[in-house]
Formats: structure tokens, sequence, C-alpha cells
């Protein structure tokens, strides 16, 4: 039988273990210290609920009943019994590399009163400023590069909840909101804010401190649908109130403070305010903090959106089955200041948006990768889905992907590596099997940049690139065309390959394991299909035949 010259486009011939088997081990990324919000964070799972939903399903947070204590104030933390605690959970888990610290609003409740002059307002806000930042300072000088991020509070809401519960003078926080002098919600939410904003300036200019001021957060996404029970009255819809501070002569609604059936409290959230709250932690600073040692926005609008077979280009990010149009995104990333080392992971992290029938986010789901682009230019177009990529294959999904507004992160295969090249181009098509019936459209951080996908590295040793062909591989495929079975004989280790079969318009048909110098194709269609290597002597294609 003549033999043939594989310059194959997809046989990966690589050990079947270097595969990610998509499974994770999460660790604690996150030590929770702080009162009881940092107490009720705990029980309701808030931090690892919303990592998971932003597709950091594999960090997740520590505490304890000693860390995260009801009532906790800033001098509690001060005393050896917590800070031995704090300084033994750094040790016991070294994977830790954020300190959530929520301390400083039991000072306040506690000890302020609108009798005050301001003169004593501003030493009791200096007097607790300073705690703080004692605090501070100890872990920082336990671990120095450890990051601590200050989650501060939102508006409270003592006069509406106690003064409609049927409670009244019984409900058990009206001894604190009388202690106060039963203050309006300016008046408590003014001392909030100039309280907040001392740690802001504090983390604005110190290393590895951070805050977000987000008081009005709540406002914001639950809205104020039924009118105030309470003076000053009147209602607002959902998403009208501008952050941070929304409105502060409101309180944070009723509706997302925590429910006791009887009546609900004054200043601790339900389970969705606390997801509300970390969730937009999480879009200010958490979602990139935890990215690795390089991080890539998708680049721009016009470099990213979606192509379909019958020639349509569009900025929206589709992908799969719509309105019979098979639909796949492409995302583009400059690596310009990407390090010239090696890689030990790369992950795509992507948000939903919207969802239209069965979803195409599946352990089906196809990435193609491009080293600069695809097609004749960076510029989208329909040829794109046609030119050969890199290489391609499936990735680990991780996430929740439960509903519209969760984020996937989506693990690229080992073998994409050696295409993510230091200060060039890379594109990426994220294509859905034809079978599946249904589309995502995912967030392209045209209205919310936050919402941008992005690309994660992480470096690890440098690799051996691949890209350069060999003219001494020599592989066999016989018969072409074929019935139904191909053999292969190569002086190239065939054993443990991945081998990949494409038809005529990129679609992938056939992903297998080769045991055996042999392949049954007798499933698949008659037509004209490409087969794929990497190896590590060179990038490889031919075209099979099957009758």
């Amino acid at each position: 039988m003549k033999k043939l010259l594989l310059t194959f486009i997809l046989i990966f011939c690589i050990s079947t273990q270097s595969f990610s088997q998509c499974a994770e081990n999460p660790q604690p990324k996150v030590l929770l210290v702080g009162d009881s919000w940092a107490f009720f964070m705990s029980v309701d799972q808030t931090i690892n609920t919303v990592f998971s939903k932003w597709g950091h399903s594999d960090c997740t947070f520590y505490t304890n009943l000693t860390l995260a204590e009801n009532g906790a104030e800033t001098d509690d933390f001060l005393t050896p019994a917590k800070q031995n605690e704090i300084l033994a959970k750094l040790d016991e888990y070294p994977s830790i590399e954020f300190i959530h610290l929520s301390i400083g609003g039991n000072d306040a409740l506690g000890d302020w009163n609108i009798s005050y002059t301001q003169e004593q307002t501003d030493t009791l806000i200096e007097d607790i400023s300073q705690r703080l930042l004692d605090v501070i300072s100890f872990i920082k000088n336990a671990r120095p590069n450890i990051k601590i991020f200050w989650s501060g509070y939102v508006y409270p809401n003592f006069g509406e909840v106690i003064e409609t519960s049927v409670l009244g003078e019984n409900h058990p926080f009206f001894g604190t909101w009388d202690g106060m002098g039963q203050p309006t919600f300016q008046q408590i939410n003014d001392i909030l804010n100039v309280f907040s904003h001392r740690a802001e300036v504090y983390a604005d200019t110190t290393d590895n401190v951070d805050y977000v001021s987000c008081p009005g957060l709540l406002q914001y996404t639950f809205g104020q649908p039924d009118p105030l029970g309470v003076l000053p009255a009147g209602s607002y819809p959902a998403f009208t109130q501008p952050l941070p501070f929304g409105d502060p002569s409101y309180p944070s609604p009723k509706e997302s403070m925590r429910d006791y059936g009887i009546t609900k409290d004054c200043f601790h959230l339900s389970p969705k305010g606390y997801r509300d709250f970390i969730g937009y932690h999480t879009q200010k600073y958490y979602h990139k903090a935890l990215m690795h040692d390089f991080y890539a926005v998708a680049d721009s609008v016009p470099l990213n959106g979606s192509l379909s077979a019958n020639g349509s280009v569009s900025e929206l990010l589709r992908m799969g089955e719509l309105n019979s149009g098979n639909y796949a995104s492409v995302l583009t990333f400059n690596l310009a200041t990407l390090a010239d080392t090696g890689i030990a992971k790369a992950s795509i992290f992507i948000r939903r948006e919207e969802l239209a029938g069965e979803t195409p986010i599946n352990s089906a789901m196809q990435v193609k990768i491009k080293a600069g682009y695809f097609g004749s230019s960076i510029a989208l177009e329909t040829a794109d889905l046609l030119a050969q990529p890199s290489a391609q294959g499936t990735p680990c999904i991780f996430g929740t992907n439960q509903n519209d507004g969760d984020w996937v992160r989506l693990e690229l295969p080992d073998y994409f590596y050696p295409y993510l090249q230091a200060g060039n181009w890379v594109q990426f098509i994220l294509e859905a099997p034809t079978a599946t019936s249904g589309s995502v459209l995912f967030s392209n951080g045209s209205t919310e940049p936050d919402f941008s996908p992005v690309l994660d590295i992480t470096y690890g040793p440098k690799t051996v690139g691949v890209a350069e062909v060999k003219n001494d591989v020599l592989v066999d495929v016989y018969p072409n065309p074929t019935t139904g079975q191909l053999n292969f004989n190569s002086n190239l280790p065939l054993a443990n390959c991945v081998v990949q079969l494409h038809d005529i318009t990129g679609r992938l048909m056939l992903s297998t394991v080769l045991t055996a110098n042999n392949l049954d194709i007798a499933t698949l269609p008659a037509g004209v299909y490409s087969l794929q290597v990497i190896a590590a002597k060179g990038v490889f294609n031919k075209k099979i035949v099957k009758n």
C-alpha cells in the first residue's frame, strides 16, 4: 500500500494522562473573619455560592465560631484568643490568599447616639477606625503578602422594621435602636458613610488592602416596589438608585433583611441580600483578584462576536442553534504583556446572559484556538469558521451555569498551551454540537465591562512548541477511500493518541483515543474528513474519504 505523508490537522498524540479529567480540588482561598455578618455569611455559605456563580468553584472560604462571632467588635480581634486563632488557621491552610474582614459595625451601633456633638462623633469614628487599622496591621505583620478585603456594610433598617412590626418595643433590636436615640435613616446612614470613607481612604493608599463602597447596593438590587412603611414613604423600582450610595434618606429595603417569620431583622441581611452583597464585591474585586499570574480581558467588541454558517456576523456572543442557524462565538485576546515562560493552566471565564431552549454549554462543547487569528485578518468573518485551528478540543467546564448571570470557567486542554504566545494575539472559537437544540448568549462587556470574557493563565515550566512540521515523520493511513476501517502505520508511536475527525464545515464528528493502530469510522456519514495531529515531532494533516 502506498505510503501517505500525513500532515494531519488533528490526531493529538499525547498520553491520555495529560488530559484534564474535569475534576477539581477546591482549596480555601478566603479566611472569613468578623462579626455577625461574617457569621451569617458562613451559615448561608455565601462566598462559596457566589464564587461558584462566577466560575471560581475551585475557591472556597474557611471560618469558625471564634473567627466569625455574633456581636464581635474591633477590640475583640485585638485579643490573644482571636489573634492566635487567625495565626493558627493561616498556618493550617497555606492556600488562603485573602482575609475577608467584616468588623466595625457593632462598635458604631453600640456606642453612638444622636445626642453626640460633632466632636464626639468624630472622636468615636476615629477610635473605631484606629482599632480596625490595628487589626489589619496585625494581619499584615503575620503574613505580609496576604490580601485583606474589608467588606463594609449596607444601610440598616431600624425605623421601618421596628415601627411596622407587631412586636413594637419588644422587637429584639428595639434596644439597639433606642440606645442610639432612635435615629432617622439619614442620621444613621451618614454615620455609616463617614466611617466607611475612612476605611476607603486607607485602602486606597495601602498595598494589599481593599474596600468596595456600596452602602446603597440593596436599594439598587431589591428596589422599594411597595411604599416605605414610614416617612419619607414613597417607592422606587429596582436598578434605579445610583451606586454606591443610593438614597441615604432611605434604609435598605425591608425585604432585603433577614426574615424570622414573626418579624424582620434590622441590619442582618437575607440570604439573597448577602449574595447580592458578596456578588458585587466579586464583580468589583474578587473576580480579577482570584485570577492567577496573568489575565487578559477580551480585547474589544469589534474583535469578539458570533459567526454562523449562513454568513451572518454579529457583535453578540451567541453559541448554539437559534432559528435554524448554528452560531459559534469568537473571542480575541491580546497577549502583549504575557511573560515568555511556560504555562501550567489556562481557562476562559465567560458569563451566561440569556438562554434559549436547551443549554449548549455541556460536555460536547468544543473550543478551537488559533495563535494569531483565524482567517486573513483579525477582524471577524464567516470564513473563520472554515479556517484551520492551531488546535481543537473539549474544555473542562466549571461553575454553576444554572441561571442567567452565572459564569462558567472553561479549563483548556494542555495541548493548547503552546499557542498562547507572549507578544501575540490569540483567538478562540466556542462551538456547540449541532444536536443541541438551543443557544446561549454570552455577555460581551459592551454595557458592563466587568462582564467581559477573561482569559486566565497560570505560569509553569516552559513547554516545547509543536507548530513546526517535521518531514521525518511518516504515517500511512489506508485504505483511502475507505468504507469504514482506517489502518495506521507510522514511525511515530500511536498508542494513546487522540484522533479527531472533522467534516468539511469544520464540525467535529469523532474524537477518540487509539488503543490499536486502527480505527473504525463505519458509523460516520459518507464524505470528506480531516484528520488532525499535534505531536512532539510536529503538526500534520490529511484528508480522508469515507464512501
